[in-house]
């Protein structure tokens, strides 16, 4: 993966400045060019895979908005978490402090360790 050099100033304490590696983006792989190299791994079409992805995509929030968090073997936990507003008054806490549902993934430790396994580093410096 190629990573540049980024300076970033510490929050607490605003004059000092440290230098960190930050990782570039190649680019976005979509779920069709995911979906054709599956299929040409198994018997299965590039559309069977479409459709299962169009299917997970449509089941998971049925299962978050029940509360349940959703495990996907060897790729993480799906999980929801609230963005809120606080109230010193217990009896004001209702649906309308939350203002915000946002949708976490956990990764299992096979596919980090995975990605660990496969990733080499290459550093690019940014031109001014």
């Amino acid at each position: 993966m190629k990573y540049t050099v980024i300076k970033r100033k510490n929050p607490q304490k605003k004059e000092e400045v440290k230098f960190h590696p930050y990782p570039i983006k190649s680019g976005i792989i979509k779920s069709k060019d995911i979906a054709d190299e599956i299929a040409g791994r198994c018997s299965l079409t590039s559309g069977d895979i479409m459709n299962v992805f169009k299917n997970l995509q449509e089941i998971l929030p049925k299962y978050l908005a029940m509360g349940y968090n959703v495990k996907l073997d060897n790729i993480g936990t799906f999980r929801v978490t609230f963005k809120t507003e606080g109230t010193t008054d217990l009896e004001k806490v209702d649906e309308n402090k939350i203002k915000k549902i946002v949708v976490h993934i956990i990764t299992d430790k096979e596919l980090r360790e995975s990605t660990e396994q496969k990733m080499t580093f290459e550093k690019q410096l940014k031109k001014p």
